[in-house]
């Protein structure tokens, strides 16, 4: 992957961490508020997906989706669940970067017990 291509993707998982972070904020806002700024948040995702796909990069974070070796994702809590026999992502901490279907740099997530996960809607 050529240097280029590598501050994009840095940019794009750096873009994608302050999104979610605005995506916290904006619970703790009043309802008129936290409607206009969730709507703001979903179109400025939706714009960097369209840039990141005109790039061929894509932002992949697994969250519900069973934890193992099929997966390119390190788990920041994987010693708590050393045992566990079913494992699901719970939430993504860093999204995998994927550029031209190859993994460039592996998701950083947390995972819990697949019998504690309560489907998301």
């Amino acid at each position: 992957m050529d240097n280029d291509v590598e501050t994009w993707a840095n940019l794009a998982s750096d873009y994608w961490k302050l999104l979610r972070s605005c995506e916290r904020v904006s619970e703790s806002l009043p309802e008129g508020r936290s409607e206009r700024f969730a709507a703001q948040l979903r179109f400025s995702s939706g714009r960097l997906t369209q840039h990141l796909a005109a790039l061929e990069i894509e932002l992949a974070t697994f969250e519900g989706q069973p934890f193992g070796p099929q997966i390119p994702a390190v788990a920041i809590n994987h010693e708590e669940f050393a045992d566990a026999d079913s494992l699901i992502v719970d939430k993504a901490i860093e999204p995998a970067i994927i550029y031209k279907g190859q993994v460039v740099h592996s998701a950083r997530v947390a995972i819990k017990k697949a019998d504690d996960h309560v489907p998301r809607d």
